[in-house]
């Protein structure tokens, strides 16, 4: 089961750096090199100038290190007094109701994935490298690794409901106001320790950041702080606690409709729309059943819905894996839909430039009318919290991108150096 432990984070100095706003950025891996330059304009502190430097080459890594000591030595990052717990509360919209996602920022022991922390999609070896180099440089976990976890008795929601001060950091970002607690007093620390001890952890986002710090403490096991990582915790129960679709769109495919029909038809009951808008409507109906997807094709304007019918087959084309990863619909998109129809395999790297992905908490139809360089879009439904569980449980992973895990954890909110940046 996961351990975790307080730690003396670093944040940044709120007698010099006054407007959080423009200092905290999203994931990484969320940046485009538009808005990585957005960022560097907000202001000379911005957190991108770490967790994505744009200096070219091996620089970018160095930059980065030096702009953490630079800023450690400035006093723009101050060290926390006391090792601490941090509670996040993410606060935003849904469905016209507001709603505070809590997680809690702390220090997780590194263990093998599979243990006590299980992983749920596959990863890229040229993402681990790019990780790997930024660790090595800066002896730091700059970006956070978000987990979840599962609790019916909601002890950290308890926690964050009575605590007693004012956030460090008080910021809206992107429509989501995040506040954050430094929690030091023993009784909760403990509390939540004992909590979390009993739990597997599964990674929501953050695969190839894990992964990254394993390896590094695997590399120097001498390195004071390298066993641990910083990460995110939030309970799936949380009701802030969502799963967006993450949606395929594929270039470079020139096939005709009637065909695509007459090839779907093997294995799904095919209905025929004008336009994308009823089959997008349809999809993401959550009431419908599982095994129902739609594509859009782009040069005849036609819509379809499909509903897959050929469930004996899942054993055979997926006889390594259990029945909740079989009867994924991203694994039946992938194979009898981008495989079958238009050629499309995942499994080869060639295939992969044929692919993109459009995610967001924007309306679909709205996500598609911006996307220009497609000739074919998949619609697929997001697991669920209880599927994308199971499965890591059963020690299998879903396919890249099968999930798009809302709101993000942002970076810039706390850093934690080991080794020789005390």
């Amino acid at each position: 089961m996961a351990n975790i432990y307080p730690f003396k984070g670093w944040r940044y100095n709120s007698k010099l750096v006054n407007d959080f706003a423009n200092v905290i950025v999203p994931p990484y891996d969320v940046i485009s090199p538009s808005e990585q330059n957005t960022y560097y304009k907000k202001s000379p502190h911005n957190y991108i100038r770490i967790n994505l430097n744009r200096s070219a080459g091996e620089d970018r890594y160095f930059d980065a290190a030096n702009t953490l000591a630079l800023w450690k030595n400035e006093g723009i990052l101050i060290e926390e007094e006391k090792e601490a717990l941090y509670i996040l509360s993410q606060s935003f919209e849904n469905e016209g109701k507001r709603i505070d996602r809590v997680g809690c920022i702390c220090s997780l022991e590194l263990t093998e994935l599979g243990m006590s922390v299980l992983p749920h999609e596959q990863t890229n070896e040229k993402h681990l490298q790019d990780r790997y180099k930024l660790m090595e440089t800066t002896n730091a976990n700059p970006g956070q690794i978000f987990m979840c976890y599962q609790d019916d008795d909601l002890v950290l929601e308890g926690i964050y409901e009575t605590l007693p001060h004012a956030p460090v950091i008080d910021c809206e970002l992107d429509e989501i106001r995040y506040t954050l607690f430094v929690v030091t007093d023993a009784d909760s620390i403990s509390k939540f320790k004992t909590c979390i001890s009993t739990k597997d952890v599964v990674i929501a986002d953050g695969h190839h950041r894990y992964k990254t710090a394993l390896r590094y403490y695997q590399n120097n096991p001498d390195i004071s702080g390298a066993e641990n990582v910083m990460v995110t915790l939030v309970n799936s129960n949380n009701p802030g606690m969502n799963v967006l679709p993450t949606h395929r769109l594929i270039k470079n495919v020139k096939i005709g409709i009637d065909e695509i029909m007459t090839s779907l038809q093997t294995h799904f009951d095919v209905e025929w729309f004008s336009g994308p808008e009823k089959v997008i409507k349809i999809v993401e109906d959550e009431n419908n059943g599982k095994g129902q997807m739609g594509i859009y094709h782009r040069e005849s304007n036609t819509g379809l819905l499909l509903n897959f019918h050929s469930w004996k087959e899942l054993i055979n084309v997926f006889n390594d894996q259990c029945q909740a990863a079989q009867e994924l619909d991203t694994n039946i998109l992938h194979s009898f839909v981008m495989k079958d129809v238009f050629g499309v395999d995942t499994s080869h790297q060639q295939d992969l430039k044929k692919l993109s992905y459009m995610r967001g908490n924007k309306p679909t139809i709205n996500l598609l009318k911006e996307e220009r360089h497609f000739d074919v879009a998949c619609f697929v439904r997001p697991p669920s919290l209880d599927e994308i569980f199971t499965i890591a449980k059963a020690g299998e992973t879903m396919p890249q991108k099968s999930t798009f895990f809302f709101p993000k954890v942002y970076s810039g909110l706390v850093t934690r150096c080991f080794g020789n940046e005390k």
